[in-house]
């Protein structure tokens, strides 16, 4: 029977078509092969991977443009984290490899899109038009009982389109001088005497070890090599969101405004949102609090739908479909270890409050890049260490302060009942529910919330331990 090698299988269907007896098929986005199957070999020359073979496996996969055995800076994780460490790092004159794991950068995506405006301006040299699908001009919050209030501010930010983003923040990297990969996995770290030197990565059928000064992990909420330095570090329950998203057409929205709900019932420990890209097309999503699965059994999927047929009834199509988890954790504790960086979701560096990470991906990659590049010249490893401790402290100063602040809102809001949530929403109606604004003080906002004496009571309460 006809073989795969499912490292180089991109799930493109063309073999599919050329199978007289169809014993191939597509399945979770990989080829399977029928008990059918004649061994013709009509399939195998219509993978342009040379995914399929017939009894002798072949063992070599033409290498197109391998990486060097040595670099300045090795950046795993291609997203909008790692494309800005590297493509920062090398335009400070170090020598960068950039690897990552899927085969197209930006897709799949869970995301809403939405970014504020400084969140973007701040760290991009230039905005690219085609990176706008739609300006964010306001937003709606509709509270458990359908209050709906409008905030009014022109000039909040975008919603981008991820896809052409991603890659073009990729591609940039590139034109600076740096060596990309995809369909890259890093494996481990390689150690010598105490020291990390280098990686270990497969790419395209092949184990390759590739050494270097300086590594930026950016891989994302796995974190999978934070994971192998800090085994006892991983996420609870009440550090994440689990999402389920989709994109909707042929629905009636306000654009401009995207959409936030939020209720116990809809949404617990989280909200939904509808982020409009077009007249009639929007990002609809929900996360929620995985721990609250053990007590009500509903999924991210079982409350989109809820919410789906709540908020448009049979109105418009899903045209894609996107799940995943959403960190909404404290930072992890040393985002710089040795001549290690942590940036974007792999150091938690995302708002623990509304779980969006693209702004803060773009802060910590630059900062990253910026440090990593400086720090090749140190003289010895401790020298190094040294000098990539900045990074922890720079970032502290930037958003470090205001994310240890949203964690601590965040615990005191997923405690919260139905009628908090609606003094809270009220609060919010009476203070931004009438005019326009040039820019919304959230830490001020959350604060005064906070200190609403009828609230009070009920935050200091969810803030001691429960009797058991």
């Amino acid at each position: 029977m006809i073989s795969v090698f499912n490292e180089r299988c991109c799930g493109c269907g063309g073999c599919c078509c050329a199978c007289p007896i169809d014993a191939i098929f597509i399945q979770n986005s990989k080829i399977r092969i029928k008990s059918n199957c004649t061994e013709c070999g009509k399939c195998i020359p219509f993978c342009p991977h040379g995914a399929l073979y017939l009894e002798q496996k072949s063992t070599s996969w033409p290498a197109i443009r391998p990486p060097e055995n040595q670099y300045d800076v090795i950046v795993i994780g291609g997203g909008p984290a790692g494309s800005t460490a590297a493509r920062v790092a090398a335009e400070k004159g170090a020598k960068v490899l950039l690897i990552e794991k899927k085969p197209v950068v930006g897709a799949p995506q869970l995301c809403a899109e939405g970014i504020s405006h400084t969140g973007l301006t701040d760290v991009m040299p230039i905005i690219r038009e085609r990176w706008i699908a739609a300006p964010i001009i306001g937003a709606i919050l509709v509270s458990p009982s359908g209050l709906k209030t409008t905030v009014r501010h022109p000039k909040a930010g975008y919603i981008l389109e991820r896809r052409v983003f991603d890659r073009d923040l990729f591609a940039m990297a590139g034109e600076k001088g740096v060596k990309v990969l995809v369909s890259a996995t890093a494996r481990e770290f390689v150690w010598e005497h105490d020291c990390i030197v280098g990686l270990n990565i497969d790419w395209r059928g092949e184990s390759l070890t590739i050494k270097s000064k300086i590594f930026i992990c950016a891989d994302g909420v796995e974190a999978t090599m934070a994971k192998s330095l800090f085994p006892r570090e991983y996420l609870a329950p009440d550090q994440m969101h689990v999402a389920a998203q989709v994109v909707m057409t042929g629905i009636n929205l306000q654009e401009g405004f995207p959409e936030f709900h939020v209720g116990k019932e809809l949404a617990p420990g989280g909200y939904a949102w509808v982020f409009p890209k077009g007249e009639d097309i929007a990002n609809v999503g929900i996360g929620i609090n995985p721990s609250v699965y053990l007590e009500t059994k509903a999924t991210a999927w079982s409350l989109l739908k809820k919410f789906i047929d709540t908020r448009f009834g049979n109105d418009g199509e899903i045209i894609e479909i996107a799940s995943g988890n959403v960190p909404t954790a404290k930072r992890l504790e040393k985002i710089a270890y040795r001549n290690v960086l942590f940036a974007g979701d792999a150091g938690r560096l995302s708002d623990p409050i509304s779980g969006g990470g693209l702004a803060n991906a773009l802060l910590s990659g630059k900062l990253a890049g910026d440090i990593a590049a400086v720090s090749i010249n140190g003289k010895s490893p401790e020298e190094t260490e040294k000098i990539l401790a900045v990074y922890a402290s720079s970032w502290d100063r930037a958003k470090g302060k205001q994310m240890s602040f949203y964690w601590k809102a965040k615990n005191i809001f997923a405690s919260l009942e139905n009628s908090d949530i609606e003094s809270i929403c009220k609060i919010i109606d009476d203070r931004f529910g009438r005019n326009s604004f040039d820019g919304i003080d959230i830490p001020g906002t959350i604060k005064a919330i906070i200190s609403e004496r009828k609230l009070l009571w009920r935050f200091a309460k969810s803030l001691l331990p429960s009797k058991k």
